[in-house]
This record gives structure tokens, sequence and C-alpha cells, in this order.
């Protein structure tokens, strides 16, 4: 037995392209077995008007309500993370990826969910060779998540999320993660760690920095999300748990949750995350993911 508090949800990224709609995507998360969701936002276009970003905020609660489904929380997608974002080499492409998550957030607190975040940046090559320019970039990235934690904390979030990453020029590190987190205070949210255990397969890395199990133990306490895939140590593929990946891949449910309980925590939200190419059979899509729905709920009975 466990006295941790388990959420076990899915991020709708399998949804882009295939179930753009709140209509559409809600139930079929529905027909996967869950009700907690976190919302993708390739799936929202923050910089449309106002108006239209007002329907689609209603669109997302209607759905909900209308299926019984808990938005949790929001997060960057494939296409932020395409992005420099808050570690762009020019300032006022920073000043943008601030102001886009100043949207983020609004659009987040809007729906009801209670997080958002995900990746937030990723230095260029000459910025990530330069360790003067690196380390005021991460100062920067701090200052910035922290204006953006106020925000948060005016606009009735719990927190916002760092998630850590796959490539060297990202928060890739135990110490590059711990380095930005933050425990807030009256006036902001923390910064907690998302953290996704497909990521530890950045190049340079060695040790516990490429261990998911390291990782949960050491940061679980401070990482309120935990995204779920199937991966192993060369590739951050987003599998589903079918048998066949999980015979390729590293993630064992007993072995994470087993790490989770190690490090002390309370409550996390288990969130797959398994990104589907775009050219899979949509039914092919949905087998999986029904299959790694099963796989985690006969894990959590266990517990």
């Amino acid at each position: 037995m466990t006295g941790i508090r388990y959420t076990l949800g899915i991020d709708d990224c399998f949804a882009v392209k295939r179930w753009p709609r709140p209509a559409d995507w809600a139930p079929v998360v529905v027909d996967l077995g869950v009700d907690v969701v976190q919302h993708s936002l390739d799936l929202e276009d923050l910089e449309a008007p106002a108006v239209a970003v007002a329907t689609a905020v209603a669109a997302v609660r209607d759905a909900a309500a209308t299926h019984g489904l808990t938005v949790h929380s929001t997060f960057t997608g494939l296409a932020a993370y395409s992005s420099n974002l808050l570690l762009h080499p020019d300032a006022s492409a920073r000043d943008r990826a601030e102001a886009w998550f100043a949207r983020a957030i609004s659009f987040t607190a809007a729906v009801g969910a209670v997080a958002t975040g995900g990746h937030v940046g990723a230095y260029s090559v000459p910025d990530a060779r330069d360790p003067s320019r690196r380390a005021a970039l991460q100062e920067e990235l701090r200052m910035r998540l922290g204006r953006l934690a106020v925000r948060a904390r005016e606009a009735g979030l719990e927190y916002l999320v760092l998630e850590n990453l796959a490539a060297a020029r990202e928060p890739a590190t135990m110490a590059d993660v711990r380095a930005i987190l933050d425990d807030g205070d009256a006036t902001r949210v923390p910064v907690r760690l998302c953290l996704d255990v497909g990521h530890m397969c950045a190049p340079g890395t060695s040790g516990d920095d490429r261990d998911p199990y390291a990782w949960a133990r050491a940061l679980g306490r401070v990482a309120p999300i935990v995204q779920l895939q199937q991966s192993d140590p060369a590739g951050d593929h987003h599998w589903p748990f079918t048998d066949a990946c999980n015979a390729a891949g590293r993630i064992e449910a007993d072995r994470l949750l087993d790490a989770l309980e190690a490090s002390g925590t309370e409550e996390v939200a288990l969130i797959l995350e398994v990104i589907p190419p775009f050219e899979q059979d949509d039914d092919a899509v949905l087998a999986d993911l029904r299959v790694s729905v099963a796989y985690w709920r006969e894990a959590l009975a266990r517990r």
C-alpha cells in the first residue's frame, strides 16, 4: 500500500490533427477510460483575437462538463518545442515568448485547470557554448519565470511547471532543473518539475542523469506531474505501453511507482503522454492508448 495520492490522466496531444475540437477529443478520452486531461496547447491558437480565444475556452469547458472530465493542466506541445522561447538569443523574441506564456496562464485559468508550463526554452548553439552567455540567460529565465509566477498567482493557478528535456541545450540534467525551480511565496506560485520519464537520453549525460528512476527518487517531491511514455536510453520515443513497446523500453510501472514513493512525495498526477506518428492508423492509435491506460490502471490497483 502507498500513501501517495495518485491521479491518472492523459495528455490530449494524441488528438492533434485527428480530433482537434473539444467536442471530438473529449468523448475519445472517456472511451479510453480516464477522466482527467492535460490539455495540449497545440490544440489552441493563443494568438487569435480575444473573441476566438474566449470561444475556445467555452468549447473546452463545455466538452469537459458534458463528458465528466477534469482539465487538470495545460502543456506546451510540439509547436512550442520547435522554438527557443524564453532562451532565444534575441531579447525581442524572449519578450514575445513571455507574452505567449502569459496568454497560456490566462487560458489555463479560464478553462479551470491548476497549472501550465512545459518546454520553457532552448539555448542556441553559440549561447550554449559560451559559459557567461549561458549563465546570463539562465538567470534571465529565472527572472521571467518569476514574473510569470506572479501572473499565475493572480490568475488563481497553483503552480507552473518546467519540463526536463532530452537535448543538452535544454534543462536536461538534475542540476539544470534544480537551478530553475522555485518554491514561490505569497506573491508568486512555485515553479515545479513536470518529470518526463522518457527524456533521460540527452547527449553528454551520464549516471543518474540518464536514469528515470533516479530522477523520480531525487526529484519526485517537487514533481506534481509525471508524464508517462515508454522509451529506451537511446531516444525520446513517446511510445505507448503495449507489450511490444514494453519489451523494448525501460519504463516499468512498479519500479517507477516505487521510486516515487521513495522520494517522499504525497500527491502526483500521472499523465500519459503518448505521441503517435501522424501517419499511424487512427484506430491503431486508439487501441494503443487503451492498452496504455489499462497498463497503468492495473499497476495502480496493485498499490
